[in-house]
């Protein structure tokens, strides 16, 4: 009964360890991947780090880590910041044609409306049959100025969303993509990951 009890709080023990550890990992990807403000945590999350590794077996000091990492969520959700995006991370790769759908890929035509916002079409038709539906989709709501239109290919893998030019995407507008991309990949995954 007693190695039963021991071996439940070490359990316990061990999950509560690990659950600070993911907390702390996850915080430092999101900070890496989503935003540029990495710098301004990055000795702390080291610090934390150290602490973590060099007392694994203190509760105390997983406690305080714990809180720690907790604190600096609430000043990045105070700031603006979706936490809930997690480890997922955005990577362009070129253009891909039909031979994609074989590795998984499917079919994306994707707005950036000129308010900011970002309204996509998926399915197994064509690009332009995707970007039919999606306009008869926009017309029933109310007339709203899109400022770039992308014929694209994604898929997911581990936590990753690809995304690529497909035929019907010309390279200038793909370039322009990129440089949306990379000032707005925090906004790019939240609106796509659903998909």
């Amino acid at each position: 009964m007693r190695a039963n009890r021991f071996e439940k709080i070490f359990n316990n023990m061990n999950e509560y360890f690990s659950s600070a550890w993911i907390l702390l990992s996850d915080t430092t990807i999101f900070l890496s991947n989503n935003t540029k403000i990495f710098h301004q945590f990055e000795n702390q999350l080291r610090g934390l780090r150290r602490r973590l590794e060099m007392h694994s077996k203190d509760p105390e000091v997983i406690r305080e880590v714990r809180l720690e990492v907790a604190e600096i969520r609430k000043i990045l959700r105070l700031q603006g910041y979706n936490l809930k995006l997690g480890s997922l991370d955005l990577k362009l790769e070129g253009f891909r044609n039909d031979d994609s759908i074989a590795r998984g890929f499917q079919r994306c035509v994707l707005y950036l409306m000129e308010d900011g916002d970002i309204l996509y079409m998926t399915g197994s038709n064509n690009h332009m049959d995707l970007e039919s539906a999606l306009d008869s989709r926009l017309m029933a709501v109310g007339y709203r100025p899109i400022s770039q239109k992308h014929y694209l290919w994604y898929k997911w893998a581990n936590r990753v969303l690809l995304l690529s030019g497909s035929a019907t995407e010309t390279a200038e507008d793909f370039e322009e993509f990129k440089i949306f991309a990379r000032n707005n990949k925090t906004l790019i995954l939240k609106k796509l990951k659903k998909l």
